[in-house]
């Protein structure tokens, strides 16, 4: 009885989809600046692509296209995704994407409250076009003004995570710290990256935390940013495509759960000990 009672405990505290983004619901559409997750609270929105940076001046103008990769690493069933772009009539037909725009300001960004919940993680999928950014990092802020680079994973090919560790400042135009090499050096085919993850278990600020969110965005700048082709940004064309966002957490038991599951284990204790002596 003990065995089930702590199995049905562990049970309660496995990973809960806090909000997950498949886009598969808002149908195929343009622009779509802040798609609704399928399931669960939360906010989708791009990240610095409405920019004076791009000549002409470019307007964000995501939309929601049928899955556009021909190939993949992992090979999803996929449907829908979010294409993260932006484009309009003239003069803002600029596509956005520069590499004139600083080290993670471009690219979405996607908040969830995590009150109630630890364990915090992101798993998404990406593809970029030929003249997508090829350098992607995930960042994460406890209060929405600061934010910190995140340790990634991806098992379908885990020497894509790579690890800069050159300063910033005065450095190679490289995020300091985890980012996913999107760069083909072969004959380019838009592939899906599936189940790339953020692990935030081990940092405690984002626990509990009503202001968290995350930004997928850009890990290069200047001359460091090449495309997918593994070419130099040619600021004029490019996109990302976001699909399967998803945060996760385990949730915290209340205090008085915790002490009402200290007393069923007590009393199952004390019961086995009644039997054993009656025996």
């Amino acid at each position: 009885m003990a065995a089930v009672f702590i199995a049905s405990l562990a049970a309660a505290q496995a990973q809960t989809a806090l909000v997950d983004w498949t886009f598969d619901n808002d149908g195929i559409s343009a622009p779509v600046l802040s798609p609704s997750p399928f399931a669960g609270t939360g906010t989708a929105t791009t990240v610095g692509l409405t920019t004076s940076l791009t000549t002409p001046p470019s307007i964000a103008e995501p939309d929601i296209i049928a899955n556009p990769a021909t190939d993949s690493d992992s090979t999803p069933t996929l449907g829908d995704a979010w294409r993260i772009r932006a484009k309009g009539a003239s003069p803002n037909n600029g596509n956005g994407w520069t590499s004139a725009s600083g080290i993670g300001t471009q690219g979405a960004k996607f908040t969830s409250s995590t009150v109630g919940y630890d364990d915090i993680q992101l798993t998404f999928d990406v593809s970029a076009t030929t003249q997508g950014e090829g350098y992607l990092q995930v960042e994460y802020t406890t209060d929405g003004t600061t934010w910190d680079n995140a340790t990634l994973t991806y098992s379908a090919n885990p020497g894509l995570i790579l690890n800069n560790s050159t300063a910033a400042s005065g450095g190679n135009g490289i995020v300091v710290g985890s980012y996913l090499n999107m760069v083909e050096t072969g004959t380019f085919s838009q592939v899906w990256y599936s189940g790339v993850t953020a692990d935030l278990s081990g940092i405690s600020g984002v626990n509990n935390d009503p202001n968290f969110a995350v930004e997928i965005v850009n890990a290069a700048e200047g001359t460091s940013c090449l495309s997918a082709s593994n070419a130099a940004l040619n600021n004029t064309s490019g996109n990302w495509s976001l699909d399967n966002i998803q945060i996760t957490g385990t949730a915290v038991p209340e205090p008085s759960t915790l002490a009402l599951a200290g007393l069923g284990l007590t009393g199952l204790l004390g019961l086995r000990r009644l039997i054993n002596r009656q025996g």
